[in-house]
């Protein structure tokens, strides 16, 4: 059987997370059940069921260690049932082996502990094909697809097309073929609905999700321009991965993501799967207790703006979001209600300076400070943003900077954030020279290729210090 790579899925994952609790309760469970059937239905005494639940534990970090949960494990059971009995049976060897170093082994039944493996090995066993019949089920009825997109027609077109229909059974379907040439597009193909459209009509079907995967099959040497169509690209929060001639095939890894056919990967879909949640999580849980301890100084800095000047507490902008989306931006109102924004000759809304007359004394405070951000925790609770990211910039300067700075779209893969890693590194405050966009917009796109919950946590813990120290903000 050819082993296509599975698709991180959220229904895919939440079932090997069910699996991943599941499996050590069943283990637990087992253990009980075991000593009903040594000793009737009787209370089960305090030393065996601590024992019982330490080996509930130690099975789910054996478990582990076998690769019980990997995905392509999750798919066949010719390699998943003898993992799961391997990490039973160490489990209990293991239990066996401290109680007799205790010199504690003829307090327990060895009749207990075999009907405990037994019980526990079918029942793993029962889970796991329950697990694997979900995810056939899932798949015949189009769930947990992986969507690919073609993006040019070539001779390594047709070889792609015949091994996405070998890997349909798997869940890898053809979304569509794209391509600016309309000569290479044959009758027979357009009456087939596969051709779907040009380059814009990817990059449009792309920020709307309606696939997950492209894949280049142009010669991008020959392509007139491959840099732009590479940064397009780059742009979309989706995996890319680019066609070698097909004499490569065997020269590089085959199963990156259709075994049949040499793919190099070009770019990552940035927070997938358990990373996305993760971060989710984090973000919720950070940005609703901070909102709950900052309460009074949030009302306080309120009562402070009200003094300061007439007109709302909050200023509200739209920004831009996620895969090119807007969101309405919450700030403390810094400047004077009522004053105009200042444009340059290009149309460009112009930051504020550090004499900028429109500012307040109390907005001055607040936004060297950064005080005037704390309202963007409800943005982060409410999931317009995140705690860490780049930071959204006015609609008229993300439309300025995409022309001007390479790669400025692809700041929006993720959700934009409170603050972040160009932050932390000085890139804060007002960019007036194109240099000065352009070092943000790297350190931002550095961020997004490299992101870890390790560096999240870096990052919150040094913004503090960088909001002292820093003086680029006013």
């Amino acid at each position: 059987m050819v082993n296509f790579p599975l698709f991180n899925h959220p229904g895919l994952l939440k079932l090997l997370l069910g699996l991943r609790l599941i499996e050590p309760l069943w283990v637990v469970t087992g253990g009980v059940l075991a000593y009903w059937l040594r000793h009737g239905l009787v209370w089960v005494p305090s030393d065996y069921m601590a024992l019982i639940i330490l080996s509930g534990a130690g099975f789910a970090v054996m478990a582990s260690l076998l690769g019980c949960y990997q995905h392509h494990i999750l798919r066949q059971s010719v390699w998943a049932l003898p993992r799961l009995s391997l990490a039973m049976l160490a489990t209990l060897a293991i239990l066996m082996a401290l109680l007799f170093s205790l010199k504690a082994s003829d307090e327990f039944s060895r009749i207990w502990l075999g009907y405990w493996l037994i019980n526990g090995v079918i029942g793993l066993h029962a889970l796991r094909l329950w697990a694997q019949q979900v995810l056939r089920t899932s798949r015949k009825k189009g769930a947990w697809q992986r969507r690919i997109a073609v993006y040019g027609i070539s001779g390594k077109t047709m070889p792609i097309l015949d091994e996405l229909q070998t890997a349909r059974q798997e869940g890898l379907v053809l979304a569509g073929i794209y391509d600016d040439n309309p000569g290479k597009v044959s009758t027979d193909l357009q009456q087939s609905g596969l051709y779907v459209g040009n380059l814009k009509q990817l990059l449009q079907d792309g920020q709307a999700r309606r696939f997950t995967d492209v894949i280049v099959a142009l010669d991008i040497t020959q392509y007139p321009h491959a840099d732009g169509l590479l940064s397009q690209l780059h742009a979309l929060p989706l995996n890319v991965f680019y066609c070698l001639p097909l004499p490569f095939f065997g020269r590089v890894q085959q199963d990156i993501l259709l075994p049949g056919i040499p793919l190099v990967q070009l770019y990552h879909q940035p927070l997938a799967g358990h990373a996305l949640w993760l971060k989710r999580l984090m973000d919720i849980s950070i940005s609703g207790a901070a909102l709950v301890a900052l309460a009074p100084v949030m009302a306080a800095l309120a009562v402070g703006v009200k003094l300061s000047s007439s007109g709302p507490v909050f200023f509200r902008q739209q920004r831009g979001g996620f895969n090119g989306g807007t969101f309405e931006m919450l700030k403390f109102r810094s400047m004077k209600s009522g004053a105009a924004a200042l444009t340059d000759a290009s149309g460009k809304e112009q930051q504020a300076t550090k004499t900028d007359p429109r500012i307040t004394p109390f907005g001055r405070f607040i936004r060297k400070s950064s005080l005037d951000e704390l309202p963007q925790l409800i943005n982060v609770l409410r999931g317009d943003m995140s705690l860490i990211g780049p930071r959204p910039h006015a609609m008229s300067h993300d439309s300025h900077y995409a022309i001007l700075v390479d790669r400025y779209a692809s700041r929006q893969k993720i959700r934009p954030g409170l603050t972040g890693w160009a932050q932390l590194n000085g890139w804060r405050g007002e960019t007036e020279t194109l240099e000065k966009m352009a070092k943000r917009v790297e350190y931002d796109i550095w961020y997004i290729e490299n992101y870890s919950l390790g560096l999240d946590l870096k990052i919150l813990f040094m913004t503090p210090f960088a909001l002292i120290f820093q003086r680029n903000a006013y």
